[in-house]
């Protein structure tokens, strides 16, 4: 079986509030499509007129009862806000609160705008008009580029943005909520535009710039400490500084390889007692002062990332990965362009299985807990009370059964009639005792969002703002 759009729902996080401990883990609280204020709440004219920031925690959940994966999930913003805000949105962890990420630095932000110069096909680089310069782009994420937009469109007086329409005899006309957009329908989005996938309509995702490794930047003579680094080849646009993205500088020294790394100030540390790389230019302001020699005739090598994006006032060009190009071509009127958050292949998992028993055994190589793509985010502990009987507890949940090693542990989640888990009796081997316990953690199959919700000050007032997300799996 094949994961169907029926199996993907949208899931509040457990706490939604405008409070450092919004956010969380997944709920069982969907977001309704075309329901209004149903995940952000309506902007007062004070919080208009000051401005504001609001952040919201979302899911993207694969919910196939098969328990098929969803491959290759990609989430984007289809439409920028048609309002006075804008939207952002990054990738958070099953757990992560809004004190966590909304001061984390090194938190990539992406967002939605128009194409701002046509494409005919074959571009390395695309321009796209951001409603501001501070809007990012996920080095190796894809790029959504779509002219799915109907312009210039006549529109009954009885919708409204957002609505469902359906277009018939030269007018779109409103239709029940729908998340079809296939032409005849569609969502009205304003400015006489709607959203719909017609015939005609071309969709691309395309691979940003990755990551430059290997970069050979100098040689070691097998005496001299601090041998002279060229300067970083890729570096237009800067050396990224965000945690992750940081150069990693390798040499083999005493047959050994060792590793140098760059912080974001450019300060190296590591196999090194100096060294200073400046991450505007590339530069090495100060070569790198080796612990011992690197190897005669040996590679110096650099592994980093440059900003793949640059902006001229709200303009961002951002670079596509070699061998990547544009196929189709692309008017400016009625194509956006999303930074996407690529999210790899979407099921339930289990890890950090761990015993602690001194001859009790549980064979989970051939006999493997395994958890259903509704499952709770959850770590879980069963404690024996004995030889043969145990206690089920979960850190969140409390305890939620008692079992036996001669019985299967399947026990019901009531939020969703689904089990918690399952563990196979015949996995037990070896004696047991009291207090002996095995732990792991159950996660679902779901994408854990971040959003956040810019309104500037004195922002112009509007009648409805509108947030569309697209999603793509195979």
């Amino acid at each position: 079986m094949s994961v169907l759009a029926t199996d993907i729902k949208w899931r509040k996080s457990a706490v939604v509030t405008d409070t450092s401990a919004n956010g969380g883990r997944k709920s069982q609280t969907e977001v309704i499509h075309g329901a209004k204020h149903n995940l952000f709440p309506r902007i007062t004219d004070a919080e208009r007129l000051a401005g504001v920031t609001r952040y919201r925690k979302e899911y993207w959940s694969n919910e196939n009862l098969s328990e098929d994966a969803a491959y290759d999930v990609i989430v984007f913003f289809e439409f920028p806000s048609n309002a006075g805000d804008r939207f952002y949105m990054t990738l958070g962890t099953h757990v992560d609160i809004q004190s966590e990420i909304s001061g984390d630095g090194n938190a990539l932000w992406v967002g939605c705008g128009t194409l701002n110069a046509a494409l005919s096909g074959s571009e390395t680089e695309i321009d796209v008009l951001m409603e501001y310069d501070d809007f990012e782009f996920i080095p190796g994420a894809k790029l959504h580029i779509a002219d799915k937009f109907s312009t210039g469109q006549t529109i009954d007086s009885g919708v409204a943005i957002g609505d469902s329409v359906q277009y018939s005899g030269g007018t779109w006309y409103k239709i029940a909520v729908d998340t079809d957009i296939t032409y005849p329908k569609g969502i009205y989005v304003g400015n006489d535009v709607v959203l719909t996938e017609t015939g005609a309509s071309n969709e691309e995702f395309l691979t940003i710039q990755d990551v430059f490794e290997d970069e050979d930047i100098g040689d070691g003579d097998g005496s001299d400490t601090n041998p002279p680094l060229t300067t970083l080849a890729n570096n237009a646009n800067g050396i990224m500084v965000e945690d992750g993205y940081r150069p990693v500088i390798k040499a083999t020294c005493g047959s050994t390889e060792r590793t140098v790394n760059v912080a974001a100030d450019g300060s190296c540390s590591g196999y090194c007692d100096a060294g200073e790389l400046n991450m505007t230019t590339g530069v090495w302001t100060v070569d790198i002062n080796w612990t011992t020699a690197p190897d005669n005739v040996m590679d110096i090598l650099a592994t980093y990332y440059e900003y793949p994006w640059s902006y001229v006032s709200t303009v961002a060009t951002v670079k596509l990965e070699s061998g990547q190009s544009v196929a189709n071509a692309f008017a400016t009127a009625n194509t956006y362009v999303a930074g996407c958050i690529d999210s790899g292949d979407i099921l339930a998992i289990i890890t950090d299985w761990a015993e602690n028993s001194s001859s009790g055994t549980y064979d989970e190589t051939t006999y493997p807990v395994t958890a259903p793509n509704v499952c709770e985010e959850e770590t879980w502990t069963i404690e024996f009370t004995n030889a043969t009987q145990f206690k089920v507890t979960g850190s969140i949940l409390g305890q939620v059964a008692t079992g036996d090693i001669s019985t299967d542990v399947t026990v019901t989640n009531p939020n969703n009639g689904e089990d918690y888990f399952f563990l196979d009796k015949d996995g037990w081997a070896g004696t047991w005792a009291n207090l002996d316990y095995v732990t792991f953690k159950t996660h679902p199959a779901a994408v854990p969002l971040w959003l956040k919700e810019v309104v500037p000050a004195a922002a112009a007032a509007a009648e409805r703002n509108l947030l569309v997300l697209g999603s793509y799996n195979e």
